[in-house]
């Protein structure tokens, strides 16, 4: 008998799998169809080139599936956020949980204890390794945080569950969330956190899809910080303070008729001035663009080519 009158979807990526699709379909499916009334299974398939959904299909096979499982297949590689975000519109679960990597490294006892901190009145709740992550990963976290103006610090995740009114609210604010975790963690509802010892022992953080997200560190500072604002603007007053000084330069020089440097004065004053200007200029433009960015979020962001739709007994 379940543990829980819910009906949960769980989202999972799924990008060249095969070998770990099977073992997390079982632990993580069996640990909810035992916790809850209903599950769905939401596989997002990202362009695999190998054969991970054929290991799917006859995993599904040889183990009749008591829930509804679909399987999204996107019609080029498009990502991790593209198609998790594919998957998450598809949900119409009470509660989400959202697997970015198939590799399981916990134990199924985690998914219970992420719920039972929904149940305390959680809405967005972060699961996440105690392991070692690697030193850019901490670097972007840290300048990540100190920048954004962050409600909530953001850091490495496993997996995540939301309440429906998390999805909701993270749904009215953009059709496409071009970085989840942030805009989740920030989402004005209450967030939680679980660590757990990963199974694969001490060392670092083992999950193939985080060595794949390096990419979208330059685009998450774009959306959602200022550093790069910040940046231009402290060149700008740089280069100014070195206007600044030639010119002082110049007017002690020309009063105490020291001879000066042919040509060096115009040069230096000339080029300074102009790299304020530059840079002025450009602190204007990224804030206008950060206008444009907001817009951005509106738009779908990505293309399936077909859903294959797997009913259970």
């Amino acid at each position: 008998m379940a543990k829980y009158k819910k009906f949960v979807s769980v989202v999972a990526y799924m990008c060249n799998q095969e070998k770990c699709a099977g073992d997390f379909i079982g632990s993580v499916m069996n640990k909810c169809t035992e916790l809850f009334d209903r599950c769905e299974l939401i596989l997002v398939n990202d362009a695999s080139t190998d054969n991970s959904l054929d290991t799917v299909r006859k995993y599904l096979a040889d183990n009749k599936p008591t829930y509804m499982v679909s399987i999204v297949k996107l019609s080029t590689r498009q990502g991790l956020e593209p198609a998790m975000n594919a998957g998450r519109d598809m949900a119409i679960g009470d509660f989400v949980y959202e697997f970015d990597d198939m590799l399981r490294d916990y134990d199924p006892s985690v998914i219970d204890e992420a719920f039972e901190e929904c149940l305390k009145g959680a809405d967005v709740v972060s699961v996440a390794s105690d392991t070692k992550i690697r030193l850019s990963s901490q670097i972007f976290y840290k300048v990540y945080n100190r920048f954004s103006g962050a409600q909530n610090p953001i850091g490495n995740e496993t997996f995540r569950l939301l309440s429906r009114r998390a999805v909701n609210r993270v749904k009215a604010m953009g059709v496409y969330i071009p970085y989840r975790k942030a805009v989740y963690m920030n989402s004005g509802l209450k967030v939680a956190g679980i660590k757990y010892t990963s199974t694969f022992g001490s060392g670092m953080n083992v999950h193939s899809v985080k060595k794949r997200r390096s990419d979208l560190a330059i685009d998450s500072f774009i959306y959602f910080t200022d550093v790069l604002e910040k940046v231009s603007l402290a060149i700008s007053v740089i280069f100014f303070v070195i206007a600044l000084i030639v010119v002082i330069y110049v007017i002690q020089s020309f009063f105490m008729d020291d001879k000066l440097l042919s040509g060096w004065v115009s040069i230096m004053g000339f080029l300074s001035i102009g790299f304020v200007g530059i840079f002025t200029l450009l602190t204007i433009i990224l804030r206008y663009l950060s206008v444009i960015v907001n817009l951005v979020f509106k738009q779908q962001r990505y293309l399936i080519e077909d859903i294959e739709k797997i009913a259970g007994n």
